[in-house]
């Protein structure tokens, strides 16, 4: 495909440009196949970070709640309560997931 789009560059250009083109060609600046190959790089990147930034998405909420809870218990409850525990981090679990899924979404 990169070899049709050159020829037709090539039709196109007058002699001097030619020439002026296949110097730069040759000094490796219009080398399609090597700027896709960037940009794939760049776009599997940006998909590993993200990747591995899930764990964080996931477990800060989680977290969270259970700090919540932990001092609530502290400072609230007279007994433990496991079914608040349950609730709150079934929402903290929730609130990861939403938030991850709305950064895979927005990810372009």
């Amino acid at each position: 495909m990169s070899n049709k789009s050159n020829k037709k560059k090539m039709e196109e250009m007058t002699e001097r440009e030619k020439k002026l083109y296949e110097l730069e060609k040759k000094l490796g600046r219009h080398d399609e196949e090597k700027e896709a190959k960037k940009k794939k790089d760049r776009l599997l990147l940006k998909y590993f970070l993200i990747a591995t930034n899930m764990i964080y998405t996931l477990a800060g909420p989680i977290l969270l709640m259970l700090g919540l809870y932990l001092l609530l218990e502290k400072f609230v409850f007279k007994d433990k309560q496991p079914i608040v525990l349950i609730v709150l981090l079934v929402l903290g679990a929730f609130a990861g997931y939403w938030t991850l899924i709305r950064q895979v979404l927005d990810t372009k």
